[in-house]
C-alpha cells in the first residue's frame, strides 16, 4: 500500500523528488544518530545557581545544539544578528521544521560565528541566514547563486537560486514586503506543477463520479426493504458507506495540499485529516475483505448464523482498523518526518500495509476456494439462491483485483520523470478514483435483485 498511498497523497512532487527526499531522510536519520536537534523556540537554557546563591559564569547552551565555548567567543554584533535570525524563524511558518534548524546551526558554525573578512572592501553585504540557506559575505554588485534547498516540498534541488547584493553593499528586499528577499522561484520545476494540479483535477473528478454512483446506490439498498433485510445487501451498504466517506476525504484532501501555506504550517487540522482519510481506507480493504469471508462461509459452512457472523463483520470493518491507524498515528506524529500534512511516505505505513496486505491474499485464498466449491457442489444446482451466489462470485472475482491493482502495477511503477512515468500517474489517478464507481455498478446497478 506504501506506493498506492504515494500515488494518492503526493500529487505534486515528482519522483525525482521524492527519491532525493527520501535520501535526505535517510541523511537526517544519521545525523540524528550523533546529535539531537531540539526546536529552537522550545529549548531551554541553564544556568548554575551554587551553594552561596552567586551564578556560574556562563550558562549552557549546548543543549542548544550550539558549541558552548565557540559560543562565547562571539561579538555582540555576532550574537544580535543570531538572535534577530532566530527570532525571524520562530515567528515565521516555512522554517518550523528541523532540516531549517539544522542548517541553521551549521550556519552559525561555519559563517555566522566567524571573524569578519578584513581583505573584504566595502560595500558589501554583511553574511547572513534567510531561514533555509546561509550566506557569506559578499561583495557589493555580485549575485550569490547557490543549489536550492532539498528538504523544501516541491522544491527541485538540481535548479538553482540566487540571493542579490546591490551595488550600496545591501541584500536585495522584496518589493512588497520591504524586506532582504531571496530568488527561489526557480526552484519550483512549472511544467511539473502543471502537470501535478492536473493529475488533482483527475482525482478530484474521478472520485465525485465515484460518489455521486456511491450515494445513488446506498439510496436505492435503503429504499427497499426487501434488500435491506439481507445479509449480503447490508454488507455491501457498509462497504459502499466506506467507500463514501473515503471519496469525500480525498475530495477535501485534494483542496486542502493545493494550498502550501496549509502544508507549510502543518497543523493539527491537516494531519487529522490525514489519519480519518486512511482510516476509512482501511476501512475499504476490510469491508471487501467481509465480502469475500461472507460468500466463502456461506459456501463452505453452511450452518453458521448469518446474523451472528454480520457482528463479528461490524468489528472487522470499522473497528480492527482503528487499531492500525491509531498506531501510524502514534508512531508518525513522534517522527522526525512529521511534517508538511504527512504528504511525505513514511517507513510508519508498513503498519497499515501489512493488515491489507493479508487480508488481499486471505481474499484471493476464499475466492478460489469458492470456484473450487461452486464447480464441484453447485455446478447442477439452478435454485435462485445459487444463482445470486454465482453472480456476487462474479462481481467479487472482478472487483478484488480491480481494488489490487494498485499492488500489481506497483513492480512496474517507472522511476524516472519521464513520459512512461507520466502515463502510469495518468492511468493510476483514473483507476483509484473510480474504484467506488465500479463497485457501485457490480453490486448495485449490475445486480439482477435491484432490478
Amino acid at each position: 500500500m506504501s506506493d498506492n498511498f504515494a500515488n494518492h497523497y503526493q500529487p505534486q512532487q515528482s519522483k525525482q523528488q521524492s527519491n532525493q527526499q527520501s535520501k535526505q531522510q535517510q541523511s537526517n536519520q544519521q545525523q540524528s544518530n550523533q546529535y539531537e536537534y531540539k526546536s529552537l523556540s522550545l529549548t531551554k537554557v541553564s544556568r548554575y545557581c551554587n551553594q552561596y546563591g552567586n551564578w556560574e559564569s556562563n550558562a549552557n547552551y549546548s543543549i542548544c545544539g550550539l558549541d558552548n565555548d565557540k559560543l562565547f567567543l562571539l561579538t555582540t554584533d555576532q550574537l544580535q544578528k543570531i538572535y534577530e535570525i532566530r527570532e525571524r524563524m520562530i515567528h515565521s511558518k516555512f522554517t518550523q521544521n528541523i532540516e531549517s534548524e539544522k542548517a541553521f546551526i551549521d550556519c552559525i558554525d561555519n559563517v555566522l560565528s566567524l571573524p569578519s573578512n578584513s581583505d573584504l572592501a566595502k560595500p558589501y553585504c554583511e553574511r547572513t541566514f534567510d531561514g533555509w540557506t546561509c550566506f557569506n559575505d559578499t561583495p557589493a554588485g555580485e549575485v550569490s547563486y547557490f543549489p536550492c534547498p532539498d528538504f523544501v516540498y516541491g522544491f527541485n534541488s538540481q535548479n538553482q537560486a540566487h540571493k542579490t547584493c546591490t551595488k550600496e553593499g545591501k541584500w536585495r528586499v522584496h518589493h512588497e514586503t520591504h524586506v532582504p528577499w531571496t530568488n527561489y522561484t526557480s526552484c519550483v520545476d512549472i511544467p511539473d506543477l502543471n502537470f501535478r494540479n492536473m493529475i488533482i483535477k483527475l482525482h478530484i473528478v474521478g472520485y465525485s463520479i465515484s460518489l455521486v454512483a456511491l450515494l445513488i446506490s446506498i439510496t436505492i439498498f435503503v429504499s427497499f426493504k426487501t434488500l435491506s433485510s439481507q445479509t449480503r445487501i447490508r454488507i455491501h451498504k457498509n462497504l459502499f458507506l466506506s467507500f463514501i466517506i473515503n471519496n469525500f476525504m480525498w475530495i477535501i484532501w485534494y483542496l486542502v495540499i493545493r494550498d502550501g501555506n496549509i502544508l507549510f504550517e502543518n497543523g493539527f487540522f491537516c494531519q487529522a485529516l490525514h489519519v480519518v482519510l486512511h482510516y476509512f481506507l482501511v476501512c475499504n480493504y476490510f469491508w471487501m475483505f467481509c465480502e469475500g469471508l461472507y460468500l466463502h462461509t456461506i459456501l463452505v459452512n453452511a450452518f453458521v448464523t448469518e446474523e451472528k457472523i454480520l457482528k463479528w463483520f461490524y468489528m472487522i470493518g470499522w473497528c480492527i482498523p482503528i487499531i492500525f491507524v491509531s498506531a501510524y498515528a502514534t508512531f508518525r506524529a513522534n517522527s522526525t518526518d512529521a511534517k508538511n500534512c504527512w504528504i511525505d511516505e513514511s517507513l510508519y505505513t508498513w503498519i497499515l500495509n501489512i493488515p491489507v496486505i493479508i487480508s488481499f491474499v486471505l481474499n484471493i485464498f476464499f475466492l478460489i476456494n469458492i470456484v473450487r466449491v461452486l464447480v464441484t457442489k453447485l455446478q447442477a444446482v439452478n435454485t435462485a439462491d445459487a444463482h445470486h451466489t454465482r453472480k456476487a462470485v462474479r462481481a467479487t472475482l472482478i472487483l478484488i483485483p480491480l481494488l489490487g491493482l494498485n499492488y500489481i502495477l506497483t513492480p512496474f511503477r517507472p522511476e524516472t520523470n519521464d513520459s512512461a512515468a507520466r502515463i502510469y500517474e495518468i492511468f493510476s489517478a483514473i483507476v483509484l478514483s473510480l474504484q467506488g464507481f465500479c463497485v457501485s455498478m457490480l453490486f448495485c446497478y449490475f445486480n439482477g435483485e435491484v432490478k
